[in-house]
């Protein structure tokens, strides 16, 4: 008999590691209280398990007009001063012009999903890193894209030689290369990439692209909560150095940066040399855009402008949020100095929300994380090992976490 839905919906099932092991987590606290150790949420969480919502940030959101919260968006590509706004926010340390078109999305998920969808064809392949965000795959399955590994590590840095390998079979193959690079703090394992090896994927790309279109999606989820603050911005000025047939699409959120996380407010920040390329995205973008989300939130768009904008709000957030790019380093300090101690295996860490232990066999991690779950510790399995959320376990739970991990395994 016929389906109700069409083939390529029919039998789709979501999955959500992160929010099952949440559930899980949250069930074993009713019932066992404090020692449960629940590393398995990417939002940050004080000293005291409180969830963080900055002050400066929702403080200004009190003092929006309700009109202006409420009605909506003046605009499918997003408010003039939301795009004003985030284009000062990332490049206002750059001492040139960054010739970009910018595009609201819901969060930096839309802006990665509209990528996708317009940039390949069904049964068109993209490339992601070998350890990476799990929804990379759901955006891709939903799109009939097929999906293609680099390794992200070699001798504890960048794969570079496998980065280039496999974008020169996509090439090869297709005749068009859409890679995704999750930097800085990439999640799932809080590396972030040097000034070197991001020149070497620059002249990469800018070589390839004689072959066909190069296109770059650098997801910046955690730019934030890096160490360098404003400083590491200016590795976008490495951009203005792509090749004519390169196109990078900044996918920036407002989630991790302004503890906005279900205001749903993001963007496409496309950067390339071809003006007639760009004005092509752009316009394909917002036609996605009004077909599918149609405008973003008002109010979160507003909000980001008046807390870019306002010197004030803005010297209060930016306090407000180094406290806790410190206490995250305080955290890594701890289980990073433990792991050594214990010989407990991690990928490289720099800087971040999360730290990846490193479990390559499937069954074995799956056998690892139910013994963790015995003895109250919950981490998300992620592919090649099991994520544990600096983010949201405060220091005394650190504390000795990473011999009990040892201890499982």
């Amino acid at each position: 008999m016929k389906s109700f839905l069409n083939t390529s919906s029919d039998g789709k099932v979501m999955i959500d590691r992160v929010f099952k092991a949440a559930v899980a987590a949250k069930e074993d606290e009713i019932k066992s209280g404090d020692i449960v150790v629940n590393a398995t949420l990417g939002t940050l969480f004080d000293e005291d398990q409180n969830f963080v919502a900055f002050k400066s940030v929702w403080n200004a959101f009190k003092d929006i007009e309700d009109t202006q919260k409420a009605k909506y968006a003046s605009s499918i590509q997003g408010n003039i001063e939301y795009r004003e706004s985030i284009y000062r926010w990332l490049f206002s340390s750059i001492d040139e012009k960054m010739k970009a078109e910018i595009i609201a999305t819901p969060g930096g998920a839309g802006a990665i999903s509209s990528t996708l969808k317009n940039m390949l064809d069904p049964g068109e392949i993209a490339i992601k890193p070998s350890l990476g965000w799990g929804p990379y795959k759901t955006m891709a399955a939903e799109f009939g894209i097929k999906l293609l590994d680099y390794n992200m590590f070699k001798d504890n840095y960048f794969d570079i030689e496998s980065f280039k390998e496999v974008t020169n079979k996509v090439m090869k193959e297709q005749g068009k290369v859409l890679v995704i690079i999750n930097d800085p703090c990439h999640n799932p394992t809080g590396y972030t990439l040097t000034s070197n090896e991001w020149d070497q994927i620059i002249e990469h790309a800018n070589i390839l692209s004689a072959s066909g279109p190069f296109i770059i999606i650098n997801d910046i989820a955690y730019i934030d909560f890096n160490m360098k603050g404003n400083d590491w911005k200016k590795h976008f000025k490495k951009f203005n150095h792509l090749a004519e047939n390169v196109m990078a699409i900044i996918a920036f959120s407002t989630s991790k940066t302004l503890t906005a996380y279900g205001a749903r407010a993001g963007a496409q920040i496309v950067i390339t040399k071809n003006e007639e390329r760009l004005n092509d995205f752009k316009n394909a973008a917002i036609y996605s855009a009004r077909s599918i989300w149609s405008t973003v939130s008002n109010g979160a768009m507003s909000l980001f402008a008046k807390v870019e904008s306002d010197e004030k709000i803005y010297s209060k957030y930016i306090e407000e949020k180094q406290y806790y790019v410190n206490l995250l380093k305080e955290r890594s300090e701890i289980f990073l100095k433990e792991s050594k101690e214990n010989s407990l295996d991690i990928y490289p860490y720099k800087e971040g929300f999360f730290i990846t232990i490193k479990v390559e066999d499937n069954v074995y991690k799956e056998t690892v994380y139910n013994r963790l779950m015995e003895n109250h510790i919950y981490t998300v399995m992620v592919d090649g090992g099991l994520r544990v959320a600096l983010c949201s376990v405060p220091k005394r739970k650190l504390m000795g976490l990473a011999k009990k991990i040892k201890d499982c395994m």
